[in-house]
């Protein structure tokens, strides 16, 4: 599909949308009259999406988006966008700032000692000066980011590919780590669940059955 639009007749109309969706099977697109407000527009009714490939049958589309307005220009947006910080660097932060709280009381503090007891301006901000210097972690990034490099090459021995440093902290915390992939590790059948014999307090795990 070259762009969004919706379908203004379709017959027999399938669309694979494992690009957008994840599902691997072929989805059945109808023309309708009055589209319904949907949540996604992934999940809405008479509707074809660019990126998306035909796998059978006929239909007429209205072309309602294009380029980087359609849904897959939206995501591929999402790519390139920042992420939001890890637990690992916002308890960085927070302690820098900790850091920057305590330097700037203690200098404070001195500069109004050393003016109290009619000490030369210029020695208490030398003074001063030298006290926030020597408060200053100046080696923390460093330190931080030699050590996560080293859990990175550790995990790349096993295998394991990192592509933020940050993310290992993040990593360690965890008790348990699933990942499911549509159409690759599920069989898209429903099927009754039960939870496992063993699994961790406060964390729900099922086993087809």
């Amino acid at each position: 599909m070259p762009a969004d639009g919706r379908l203004l007749a379709a017959r027999d109309f399938f669309v694979n949308e494992a690009l957008l969706t994840g599902e691997s099977y072929p989805t059945e697109k109808h023309s309708v009259e009055e589209p319904e407000a949907a949540s996604s527009v992934t999940t809405a009714e008479g509707v074809a999406l660019a990126g998306t490939s035909v796998v059978s049958g006929t239909a007429t589309l209205l072309v309602c988006t294009t380029g980087r307005h359609t849904a897959l220009g939206l995501l591929a947006d999402t790519l390139i966008a920042k992420p939001p910080p890890a637990a690992f660097e916002i308890g960085l932060r927070r302690f820098s700032e900790l850091i920057l709280k305590i330097t700037v009381l203690m200098v404070l503090f001195v500069l109004t000692e050393s003016l109290w007891f009619h000490r030369g301006w210029l020695q208490s901000l030398l003074f001063a000066l030298a006290l926030a210097v020597g408060l200053t972690p100046e080696l923390l990034p460093m330190i931080v980011t030699v050590t996560l490099g080293r859990g990175a090459v550790r995990m790349a021995r096993r295998r394991v590919i990192v592509k933020r440093l940050a993310a290992i902290h993040n990593l360690g915390a965890m008790d348990a780590l699933c990942t499911d992939k549509t159409g690759t590790l599920t069989e898209a059948r429903m099927r009754s669940h039960e939870p496992c014999a063993h699994k961790p307090s406060g964390l729900e795990f099922y086993r087809d059955t």
